[in-house]
């Protein structure tokens, strides 16, 4: 493999577990029953939940990583590495 291609798979790599970590599911603080009593009346009857049904999806449209390989060896060289990689950063974490 090239050196090239190794950084680039860093990156994806790198930006693909920093996307991971940012999509923790946080759990809502438990609330103390006996802080206040409840008056929310409860339903009689539940709401009638819609059949979810998946969305249409052609995998074939999918880009796969072969096609990134190109872009990548021509976007990112050794003098500009560490900028896009901040770069990348700044994307990761903007709200």
């Amino acid at each position: 493999m090239s050196r090239q291609l190794c950084v680039a798979i860093a990156l994806f790599t790198l930006a693909s577990l920093a996307t991971l970590a940012a999509c923790e599911k946080k759990e809502p603080a438990p609330a103390d029953a006996g802080d206040k009593p409840t008056t929310a009346a409860t339903p009689s009857q539940p709401a009638p939940v819609a059949a979810a049904t998946p969305p249409a999806l052609d995998i074939d449209s999918l880009p796969v990583e072969e096609e990134f390989e190109a872009e990548a060896e021509k976007d990112l060289t050794l003098a500009n590495l560490n900028a896009k990689l901040d770069e990348l950063d700044k994307e990761i974490s903007a709200p």
